[in-house]
């Protein structure tokens, strides 16, 4: 079974996978893709615990990072690239901070993890 972590792990070892190159152009387009992924999972009533957490709170977490005042609704994508002006390194940091994110889950909610 397919949920946001194992697809975020493709994404960054093969990112051809997904958008048909081996160079991401942009930030946006992993966040419009994961949120794709979160909308087709929805819709087929095939919800992951680490998917909902993330599609919920990975977006305040990112805000945090920031200081972003948590009214103004932007995309945690639009948030990275609004606060890191290259676009290599706000991909390198979103891996880093969904790795980050990951592993603050896995160790806060240890029993909703799903190996499968």
């Amino acid at each position: 079974i397919m949920n946001i972590h194992k697809f975020v792990s493709i994404i960054k070892v093969r990112p051809g996978v997904c958008f048909g190159k081996n160079k991401i152009d942009s930030i946006s387009d992993i966040g419009f893709f994961i949120n794709g992924f979160l909308c087709a999972e929805t819709s087929f009533n095939q919800k992951d615990d680490f998917d909902m957490f993330f599609k919920n709170e990975f977006p305040k977490f990112v805000r945090k990072k920031f200081d972003v005042e948590p009214t103004e609704f932007e995309f945690w994508f639009e948030t990275i690239e609004k606060n890191v002006n290259d676009n290599d390194a706000a991909i390198e940091l979103f891996f880093k901070l969904f790795d980050d994110f990951y592993a603050s889950y896995t160790k806060n909610y240890p029993l909703l993890i799903n190996f499968d």
